[in-house]
């Protein structure tokens, strides 16, 4: 037959306390008594100043957590979800490179969005062209190679393999060695190619682009957002509901003037980002144009939900091998004539993101429940300081510690480190 413990408590004189003492007895309990039992945690109060304000500033700490941190900051009581969007981008502007000095022939003319923004549309993102190199009326027909290419330089026609090309190379070798078209001191490998071959030189040299007017150029940014999750109420664009056209051909975006308007110099987005135009319009680059939707959707969604807008270059402009950003492209006349054309400019890439919160009961009470389970912690670290920092930690760990002995215990009652006994009085 299966026997359960039984605590009794006895009453006796402890000079320590100098009251009375609980001698706990043990007695035996048969059967399923033990479905009547109740067990509760052993609350000990303790009268001391230092104590107790540990207590209370820990307990502060948790409180201004959850509520300061947790359920303000955090919005720990709303349902949060991710941005959807979508954005197109239309460029305006016109240069006129007629009017500078020392400009090529073949540069002096008019140039427009057509001619470079390319391509015309990109998902998030659009590219102007800063600086060109132009070279026209390129055939299919037979040229020297590029001396500048690795492996074109030759001696005889057995360094030059009749049909081979080089990796960087601009066409196919005809195995004839002959004197450069760019330097006739040197003899390169002759090629079947679109020749003349491109001439990698800015048409005003390293300090200023050929287009450096674009810099005026415009774009008008349209955002489309929505928070799915919480259905087709919360959708809008970044263009406000009061802007008109007259609005829209007249404004231009400024973080403190004028914070909302959608028509971006490109000027303005160069310094924004802590760049100078002329100088990262040589040879190209890349910056992110961030837009963000953090909004709160409990209060007026079309007031007070709109975007924040922020600039930064993310290519590294101090690198010495491939630096800018550039493509080549050509504009074909005819079966055999084309323009050959290599683009240095910038690359506009924006991306969008954010969240919009609302109020959810049930992030609210598991926010509320789990910053009142951090408050149990407050116990444990109050009770580790107690228990093995203080002064008086022997005598606090046996007074939160209840030590019991059962009927087959051995005859010397139990002990604890601050020598109060506890105990079967067996002589009971």
């Amino acid at each position: 037959m299966t026997h359960f413990l039984v605590i009794k408590s006895v009453v006796d004189k402890d000079p320590y306390f100098s009251e009375k003492r609980t001698v706990i007895k043990i007695t035996g309990c048969r059967n399923s008594c033990f479905l009547f039992w109740y067990e509760t945690p052993k609350v000990v109060h303790i009268r001391s100043k230092k104590v107790g304000i540990l207590g209370r500033f820990l307990q502060l700490c948790v409180l201004s957590y959850i509520v300061g941190y947790v359920m303000v900051y955090k919005k720990g009581y709303q349902e949060f979800c991710s941005v959807e969007s979508a954005v197109v981008t239309k460029v305006k502007g016109v240069t006129f490179t007629n009017t500078q000095r020392n400009v090529p022939e073949i540069y002096k003319r008019i140039w427009d969005t057509s001619d470079l923004i390319v391509p015309p549309s990109e998902n998030d993102a659009f590219f102007v062209t800063t600086n060109i190199i132009i070279t026209p009326n390129q055939t299919r027909r037979t040229c020297s190679e590029d001396p500048g290419v690795h492996g074109a330089l030759c001696n005889t026609p057995s360094q030059c393999h009749e049909g081979h090309s080089l990796p960087i190379g601009n066409g196919a070798m005809t195995g004839r060695c002959v004197p450069s078209d760019v330097n006739s001191s040197v003899n390169v490998c002759e090629i079947f190619a679109w020749c003349p071959i491109e001439q990698d030189v800015f048409p005003l040299g390293l300090d200023r682009p050929l287009l450096e007017e674009t810099a005026d150029f415009t774009v008008l940014i349209k955002n489309f957002i929505e928070f799915p999750m919480f259905g087709k109420t919360f959708r809008r664009r970044n263009i406000l509901q009061d802007a008109n056209k007259t609005y829209l051909q007249t404004c231009h975006y400024h973080p403190e003037r004028d914070p909302f308007c959608p028509v971006f110099r490109i000027d303005d987005i160069v310094s924004f980002a802590g760049e100078n135009f002329t100088q990262l319009a040589v040879r190209g680059g890349v910056i992110v144009i961030s837009i963000e939707w953090n909004c709160n959707l409990d209060l007026d969604f079309m007031e007070l939900c709109k975007p924040i807008y922020t600039f930064r270059r993310v290519d590294d402009p101090n690198t010495n091998i491939a630096p800018g950003w550039n493509f080549r492209y050509a504009n074909y006349h005819e079966e055999n004539r084309r323009t050959l054309i290599k683009a240095y400019g910038i690359r506009f890439v924006i991306e969008v993101r954010g969240q919009g919160g609302k109020f959810n009961i049930l992030p609210t009470l598991l926010n509320i429940g789990s910053g009142l389970a951090l408050l149990g912690v407050t116990t444990v670290m109050c009770d580790f300081i107690i228990l093995y920092f203080t002064k008086n930690r022997t005598f606090y760990k046996g007074v939160k510690y209840l030590l019991v002995d059962g009927e087959d215990a051995e005859k010397e009652p139990l002990q604890s480190e601050s020598g109060l006994t506890y105990g079967s009085d067996r002589n009971q």
